[in-house]
C-alpha cells in the first residue's frame, strides 16, 4: 500500500481544507513544532481505511472533530498492486452523520464506487484492497519506535513477551482455553453416552424381540378365530332384522287403516263445505270489487282536498318571492358607487405593496418628500448599495496597509537577524580558520617535540669517540638534553581540535540556518511588493468608482420612499381591510339579487305544479264516483239472483286454495284407504305362517357384540406387541449407534487431552516464538548489513542480542555496546523486518517512522540519514515524523506543519 493523497477537513488541528500529495515523495521528512498536528496527518490515515486511530481506537473518536466544527472530513487515495483506490469517511456529532465511500480509478480515469452492502461491507472491502488490518497496518505501516528498542535491549522472557503482543501470539493461550473446554464437553459427552447404555439400553437385546415376536403371533392367531365366529353372527342378524321390518310393516299399515277410518267422517263434511262454497264463488269478487272502489272514492276526495290547499299556499309564496326580488333589484343599484371606491383602494394597496418592496414603511418620512419614481428609486438604491461596498473597501484596505506594515516589520527584524547571523558566520569563520591555524602550528611544535624527546632518549648511549647507533658515524660532541612537557603539548592539540569542531558545527548550522531564512526572505520582500503594488491598484480603482457616485443617493432614496409613503397614508390605516370589506358588500348585493330570482323562479313552478296536481285531483275524484256506483249496482244483481244477503254470501264463501284443499283431501282419503288395504294383504304373503320372536334377535346381538369386544381386544394387544417389538428393533440399532459413538467419543477425547497437555505447558507457543524470533533475526541481519555500509550483522547468542563487527575481523559484542547511532540502525533493522513478518512476507510501499531521533548526536543523526536513504533505494516511500530541524534539512523533502488561529496547515519544501 502506498499512499497517492490525503484530504481532510476539521480533523483534530486540520480546520481548514488541507491536502497532501505524495505523488512523487520517496524519502521526506514531516516536521513542525509540538502539537502541531504531525501525528494527527497519520491518525487521518487511518481513520480513513478502518474508521480507528492508534491513539482512540473505535471509540471517543468525536475528540477528533475540530473543536467547534459540526464534521471532519477524511479522504485518502492509495495504490495497491498498480490498482488506485480512494476512501472516504465523514463523521458528525451524530450518528446519522456517518458516512463511509469507498471507489475504484478505473483505466478510463472514472472513479467506481464499491460503497454498496452498507458500512460493515465497505470496511471489509477496504481491508481486503489494502492486505492488511487495522492491529497489523499500524504495527507494520507506521512503526512504534520505542516498542523495538525494548526488543533490542530486553531480556530472553520480555522479548518473548513483547514479541508475543505485537506477533499477535497470544492467541495460542486462546487455543489452550479453547481445547480445555473441548476436552470437558468430550469427557462429559461420553460419560453420559456409557451412563445411557449401562441404564437404559442394558435390557434391550435380540433375545427380548424374539420373545415379543413369538407371543404377538399366537395374539394373531386367536383374532383369526374371534373373526369367523362374528361373521356368522352378522349372517344371522341381518336375517332377523329383515323378518323384523317386515313384521314393524304390517303393524304399521294396520295402525294408518284404523286412523284413515277413524277421520272419514270429518273428509266428509269438508267436502260438504267446499261444494256450498263453489255456489258463491262468483259473487265474492263483486263483493270485494264494490268495497274497493268505495274506499278509492273516500282517498280521491282527501287527495283533492290537499291539492287544493297546496294550490293556496304556493300563489301566496309567489308573491313573497316576487316584492323581495323587487328590493333586491333596488339594493343593486349602488354597485357602480362601491366599484368606483373598490378601485381607489385597490391602487392605495398596490401602493403600499411598492412600500414594502422598496424597504420603506407608512410612517417614512423625510422634510423634502419627491413624488414617486420607481426607476429613479431603483438608480438612487442602486448607487447607494455600490457606495456602501466602496466604504467597506476603502475599510479593508485601511486594514491591509497596517497588516502591510506589520509584514514589513517583521521583514526588518528577520533582515536584522540575518545580518547578525551573518556577522557572526563570518566571525565564527575566522575563528575557526585562526584556530586551524594554532592547530596546525600546535601539532608542529608536538611533532617536533616528541622528534626532540625521542633522541634525547638516545643520548644516554653516546660517547665522544665512539659510533652513532642511529647514523653510524663518529660522536665529536654530545647533544644537549633539552626538557620537553610534551603533556602539555598534547593537551594543547586537544584543546585546539575541540575548538576547531565546534566552530565548523556552528558554522554549519549558521550557513544551513542563513541559507534557509535567506529564501524566506527573497519570497517576504517579493510577497510585500506584490501585495503593495496590489493595493495601490486597488486605492486608485476606488477612487475612481467613487468619483462615479453623484450626490447623496441614500437622501434621494430616502426622499422618493417619503413620497410614496404619504400617498399610502392618504388612503387609511388598512387599504386592503377596507377594500375587502367593499368587495364581500358587492358580492352580497348582486348575491341577495340572484337569490331573489332563483326564489321566484321556484315559486312560480310551484304554484304551477300545484294547479297541475289540483286539476288531476278533480278528475281522479270523478272517476271514482262513477266506478263505485257501477260496482254497487253489479253486486246487487248478482245477490238477486242467488237469493242470498251480502253477508250470507261473505259467510259462505271461501279462498279456492281452501276449497280445492278440501275437495283433494276427500279424494287422497279414499285412495290412502284402498292402497292401506292391498299393502297388508301383500305384508300377510311375505311374513308367511312363521311366528316372529323379538328375543332371538336380542340375543344374537348380545352375542355379537361379546364378540367384536374380544375380537378388538385381541387386535389391540397384537398392535401394542407389534409397536413394542417395533420400538425394540429402534432402541437395537439406536444402541450400536450410542455404542458407536461413544467410542468416537473415547478416541477425540485422548486426542484433546493431549493436545491440552501440551499447549498448557506452553511448548507450542515457545516453538512458535523462537521460529518468528529467528526469522526476524535474519532479515534484521541482511537489512542491518546493508544500511550500515555492511559494517554489522545482528545475531543470537546465549539468549541475548549481539552483532557481529565485520570491520573489525567479525568481532562479537553485546548490542548494549553499540553507539547511539548504532543502536538506532539495529531498533530501525528489528522495526523493518518485523513490518515485513506483519505484512505478510511483502515488501510494503511505504513506511512511517514517529519520532525517535531525539537523543542521537550529530554523527549518529548522519547515520541514520543515511540508513534512511539506503531504505529508499528499495523501493519503499519513508516518512519521518519529526521535530529535529538538523535530520530534516538532511532528507531530500520536507513536510514542514505549521499551527495558527485558523488552524494547521501544510508546506512541502525541496532540497
Amino acid at each position: 500500500m502506498r499512499p497517492v493523497r490525503l484530504d481532510l477537513q476539521g480533523f483534530t488541528a486540520f480546520r481548514q481544507y488541507t491536502t497532501l500529495d505524495f505523488t512523487d515523495l520517496e524519502l521526506f521528512a514531516l516536521v513542525g513544532p509540538t502539537g502541531s498536528g504531525k501525528s494527527s496527518l497519520l491518525d487521518a490515515m487511518t481513520f480513513a481505511l478502518y474508521g480507528h486511530t492508534e491513539r482512540l481506537g473505535g471509540s471517543g473518536l468525536d475528540a477528533l472533530i475540530s473543536q467547534g466544527e459540526r464534521g471532519l472530513n477524511v479522504s485518502l487515495t492509495f495504490e495497491v498492486g498498480g490498482t488506485t483506490y480512494r476512501a472516504s469517511r465523514t463523521k458528525g456529532r451524530k450518528q446519522a452523520e456517518n458516512e463511509v465511500r469507498f471507489e475504484r480509478l478505473d483505466e478510463d480515469g472514472r472513479w467506481t464506487n464499491l460503497s454498496e452492502g452498507g458500512m460493515k461491507g465497505v470496511n471489509e472491502r477496504i481491508r481486503q484492497a489494502v492486505g492488511l488490518d487495522f492491529r497489523t497496518f499500524t504495527r507494520s505501516v507506521m512503526l512504534p519506535q520505542g516498542e523495538f528498542s525494548r526488543l533490542l535491549h530486553g531480556s530472553g522472557k520480555d522479548r518473548q513477551a513483547l514479541l508475543g503482543e505485537l506477533t499477535g501470539l497470544d492467541h495460542v493461550q486462546a487455543m489452550q482455553r479453547v481445547a480445555s473446554d473441548r476436552t470437558k464437553e468430550l469427557k462429559h459427552q461420553s460419560q453420559t453416552l456409557n451412563t445411557l447404555l449401562d441404564g437404559e439400553y442394558a435390557g434391550v437385546t435380540p433375545a427380548a424381540a424374539a420373545a415379543l415376536r413369538e407371543q404377538r403371533e399366537q395374539t394373531d392367531a386367536h383374532a383369526e378365530r374371534l373373526t369367523d365366529t362374528r361373521e356368522r353372527l352378522l349372517a344371522q342378524q341381518q336375517r332377523l332384522r329383515d323378518q323384523e321390518k317386515v313384521w314393524r310393516a304390517r303393524e304399521d299399515a294396520l295402525r294408518r287403516l284404523g286412523s284413515l277410518e277413524i277421520r272419514a267422517a270429518s273428509v266428509q263434511e269438508g267436502a260438504e263445505r267446499a261444494a256450498r262454497a263453489r255456489r258463491v264463488a262468483g259473487v265474492l269478487p263483486l263483493l270485494d270489487a264494490a268495497e274497493r272502489a268505495r274506499i278509492a272514492q273516500e282517498r280521491e276526495a282527501r287527495e283533492l282536498a290537499r291539492a287544493q290547499e297546496a294550490a293556496r299556499v304556493a300563489e301566496a309564496a309567489a308573491a313573497q318571492a316576487e316584492a323581495a326580488l323587487h328590493a333586491a333589484q333596488q339594493a343593486e343599484a349602488k354597485i357602480p358607487e362601491l366599484e368606483a371606491r373598490e378601485g381607489a383602494l385597490r391602487e392605495a394597496e398596490a401602493d403600499a405593496a411598492r412600500l414594502r418592496r422598496a424597504g420603506g414603511t407608512p410612517q417614512t418620512t423625510h422634510p423634502s418628500p419627491l413624488p414617486w419614481d420607481e426607476d429613479a428609486h431603483f438608480a438612487a438604491r442602486e448607487a447607494a448599495q455600490k457606495a456602501e461596498r466602496l466604504r467597506v473597501e476603502r475599510v479593508q484596505i485601511e486594514t491591509e496597509k497596517t497588516a502591510l506594515g506589520a509584514a514589513r516589520a517583521r521583514l526588518q527584524a528577520e533582515e536584522q537577524t540575518q545580518e547578525r547571523e551573518a556577522a557572526e558566520r563570518d566571525r565564527v569563520e575566522r575563528e575557526g580558520r585562526a584556530a586551524k591555524t594554532d592547530l596546525e602550528a600546535a601539532q608542529q611544535a608536538l611533532d617536533a617535540a616528541r622528534l626532540e624527546a625521542g633522541l634525547a632518549s638516545h643520548r644516554a648511549h653516546l660517547h665522544v669517540g665512539d659510533d652513532c647507533p642511529l647514523c653510524g658515524q663518529t660522536v665529536r660532541q654530545l647533544p644537549s638534553a633539552p626538557v620537553v612537557n610534551l603533556g602539555a603539548l598534547e593537551d594543547r592539540v586537544t584543546a585546539l581540535n575541540a575548538t576547531l569542531q565546534e566552530r565548523r558545527t556552528r558554522f554549519s548550522d549558521l550557513r544551513s540556518q542563513l541559507a534557509t531564512r535567506q529564501k524566506w526572505l527573497e519570497e517576504k520582500r517579493q510577497e510585500n511588493a506584490d501585495w503593495e503594488a496590489q493595493l495601490r491598484q486597488r486605492e486608485t480603482d476606488l477612487r475612481s468608482a467613487e468619483a462615479l457616485i453623484p450626490g447623496d443617493p441614500q437622501t434621494e432614496a430616502l426622499r422618493l420612499l417619503a413620497g410614496l409613503a404619504a400617498r399610502v397614508r392618504e388612503a387609511g390605516a388598512d387599504p386592503a381591510g377596507a377594500r375587502r370589506t367593499l368587495l364581500a358588500e358587492i358580492q352580497g348585493l348582486r348575491t341577495r339579487v340572484q337569490a331573489a330570482q332563483g326564489s321566484l323562479a321556484r315559486a312560480q313552478g310551484e304554484v304551477a305544479a300545484a294547479k297541475a296536481t289540483l286539476g288531476a285531483a278533480q278528475a281522479s275524484a270523478a272517476r271514482r264516483d262513477t266506478d263505485a256506483r257501477e260496482a254497487q249496482e253489479a253486486l246487487g244483481a248478482a245477490l238477486k239472483t242467488l237469493n242470498l244477503s251480502a253477508e250470507q254470501a261473505r259467510h259462505a264463501g271461501m279462498d279456492e286454495r281452501e276449497i280445492v284443499a278440501l275437495e283433494e283431501a276427500a279424494r287422497t282419503h279414499t285412495a290412502q284407504i284402498a292402497q292401506l288395504r292391498e299393502a297388508l294383504v301383500d305384508l300377510e304373503r311375505q311374513l308367511g305362517a312363521a311366528p316372529y320372536d323379538p328375543a332371538e334377535l336380542t340375543q344374537v346381538s348380545r352375542e355379537l357384540t361379546a364378540t367384536e369386544a374380544e375380537l378388538q381386544n385381541a387386535r389391540e394387544q397384537a398392535g401394542r406387541l407389534a409397536e413394542q417389538e417395533r420400538a425394540l428393533h429402534e432402541r437395537l440399532g439406536r444402541k450400536a449407534e450410542i455404542e458407536t459413538q461413544a467410542a468416537e467419543a473415547g478416541r477425540r477425547l485422548d486426542t484433546w487431552q493431549t493436545l491440552t497437555g501440551t499447549l498448557k505447558a506452553n511448548e507450542f507457543q515457545q516453538y512458535l516464538l523462537a521460529e518468528v524470533e529467528a526469522q526476524l533475526l535474519t532479515r534484521a541481519g541482511i537489512l542491518l548489513h546493508e544500511i550500515s555500509d555492511g559494517r554489522y550483522r545482528l545475531a543470537l547468542a546465549s539468549g541475548e542480542y549481539v552483532v557481529q563487527d565485520l570491520w573489525n575481523a567479525g568481532e562479537v559484542r553485546g548490542v548494549k555496546t553499540l553507539s547511539g547511532g548504532e543502536t538506532f540502525l539495529a531498533s530501525l533493522s528489528l522495526a523493518i523486518a518485523l513490518s515485513d513478518y506483519l505484512a505478510g512476507n511483502k515488501i510494503l510501499g511505504a513506511l512511517f517512522l514517529d519520532e525517535g531521533f531525539g537523543t542521537l548526536d550529530p554523527q549518529a543523526l548522519e547515520a541514520v540519514a543515511g540508513a534512511l536513504e539506503n531504505l529508499r533505494t528499495q523501493g519503499r516511500m519513508v516518512g519521518v515524523v519529526t521535530h529535529v530541524e538538523s535530520l530534516s534539512e538532511r532528507l531530500p523533502s520536507r513536510l514542514l506543519v505549521t499551527k495558527s488561529v485558523a488552524g494547521s496547515s501544510v508546506q512541502r519544501m525541496d532540497g
